[in-house]
């Protein structure tokens, strides 16, 4: 559980509803660590899990949420975001391979699913191997 670690981000659990109040997608950011060559650890934001409920996939809920998440962290400053996904659809949204960027997994996971978006605070000095919160390891 993410909420009330050191890791929750106020403002980091994005839901999707209709209008009579149906929750139907949710998206949830938390903060992991990356730790660089020199072993100095910085906190990043990841994304993970999305979800959206199977009957009202393709319907533009998930992309609602991800550009929603994308705004909320461009605001708050953030230079990138990492997650574990779908190679095909999440570069929609300018995720590219995080290895490019120099951004290590925390697994050896595939290039095309380990992904990072750089946002305007990005720096090409940003390096490392980023860890998921202790929560993700359960």
């Amino acid at each position: 559980m993410i909420r009330g670690t050191d890791r929750w981000i106020d403002g980091g659990s994005l839901v999707a509803e209709t209008a009579d109040g149906e929750i139907v997608g949710h998206l949830l950011l938390s903060e992991g660590d990356l730790v660089a060559p020199d072993c100095s650890v910085r906190r990043i934001w990841m994304v993970g899990p999305v979800a959206v409920t199977p009957s009202r996939q393709r319907q533009g809920i998930g992309g609602a949420l991800m550009r929603a998440a994308i705004s909320f962290v461009i605001g708050r400053g953030q230079p990138l975001l990492c997650l574990l996904g779908h190679a095909s659809y999440y570069p929609r949204f300018g995720f590219e391979p995080a290895r490019n960027l120099g951004i290590e997994p925390p697994q050896p996971w595939p290039d095309e699913n380990w992904l990072a978006v750089r946002l305007p605070a990005w720096r090409p000095t940003l390096l490392g191997t980023a860890r998921y919160p202790p929560a993700f390891d359960k």
